[in-house]
């Protein structure tokens, strides 16, 4: 069953949402700044089962792409498309997921999720495998070499 009215209505209400609160963090309880950009906060999950494993945020708070203007549509998609490009040139996944759902945290955003060679390919994605906590320390570091390679990804775009 789904939502009730008040569940809902208090899930999509910016002022206690809490993408809104705390995406635009260095770091949060879930994650790890990467970058930001006009459109959206590029993290890094702090549970890294699928390596890589980073989250879309758009800046504003909607809750479905349905309500973005095409504008704002292609920025989205054209930030996320960058974070798969920055995913791929630091850990070499096999494929990458995109996933855009809304369900539980009714703010626009996308989980950019990596499979590997060691993922099962008939095997549904799961965002809650897991957890796998690097130590702080090799989650920073990964966290600076996608923000390298955004940057490169930037330069590269033209």
């Amino acid at each position: 069953m789904w939502w009730s009215e008040n569940e809902w209505a208090a899930l999509t209400d910016p002022l206690t949402c809490g993408m809104c609160a705390d995406a635009h963090l260095d770091e949060n309880e879930h994650s790890i700044l990467v970058a930001s950009t006009a459109t959206t906060h590029v993290r890094i999950a702090r549970n890294q089962t699928h390596r890589g494993y980073c989250i879309v945020i758009l800046r504003e708070h909607v809750t479905d792409l349905g309500d973005l203007s095409p504008e704002q549509l292609i920025a989205f998609w054209a930030d996320v498309q960058r974070a798969g490009r920055s995913i791929q040139a630091v850990f070499e996944p096999r494929k990458i997921d995109y996933l855009v759902m809304g369900h539980r945290m009714p703010h626009l955003h996308c989980h950019v999720f990596p499979q590997h060679s060691s993922d099962d390919p008939k095997r549904n994605v799961n965002i809650s495998d897991g957890p796998d906590h690097r130590s702080p320390l090799a989650l920073h570091e990964d966290a600076q070499a996608l923000r390298l390679s955004w940057d490169a990804q930037s330069s590269s775009a033209g």
